[in-house]
This record gives structure tokens, sequence and C-alpha cells, in this order.
């Protein structure tokens, strides 16, 4: 089932899914994100320091795989945007309507 516009869904809605995509973020950063960055960060110090010759298609799918979760995490944090601006908006209605 489709998840509703957010400017269709309540406030308590919205501030539901807001702190689902928060948990969502930080648990993708931590959990995928880093370790990743963490990775790729290892393998060019090796390859910097002499310890080890990394082949250039190793070198290439660790940054990609970077790039991927990066993106996703830029979905994510766009969504909670959309989230945060239409909160912002209903809360600003409420405490001074016209």
């Amino acid at each position: 089932m489709a998840e509703r516009p957010v400017s269709q869904q309540t406030l308590r809605e919205q501030f539901t899914n807001a702190e689902q995509l928060t948990k969502e973020l930080v648990d993708h950063l931590e959990h995928h994100l880093l370790p990743k960055i963490h990775d790729l960060k290892k393998l060019v110090q090796m390859e910097l320091k002499g310890e080890a010759v990394v082949e250039d298609i190793t070198m290439r799918n660790h940054a990609s795989h970077v790039l991927e979760s990066a993106r996703f995490a830029g979905e994510v944090s766009d969504k909670m945007t959309t989230y945060f601006t239409s909160i912002n908006q209903a809360v600003a209605r409420i405490i001074s309507p016209q």
C-alpha cells in the first residue's frame, strides 16, 4: 500500500514517520555507510604505505559501494526534510492562525 503524501498525513503521522526515517538514517550511517568508508580508507592507506597492491577494480568497487550507500542516505535525508518542513508549517499554522 502506498503511503499518503506528507501533506495529507496528520501531524501525528508526520512525527511518527519522521522519527522512523531518523532511526533508519542513523542505523544506515552507523552500520552501512561509515563501515564502507572505513574499509575504503584502509585500502587506500595500505596502497599508499606500500603494504599491499590494491587492484583498480577493487578500489572502484569499494568506492562504488560508498557512493551507493551515500546516495541512499541522501534520499532518506531528503524525505526527512520534506517531513520536517511540513511539520514546521503545520505547527506555525497552529501557533499563529490567520
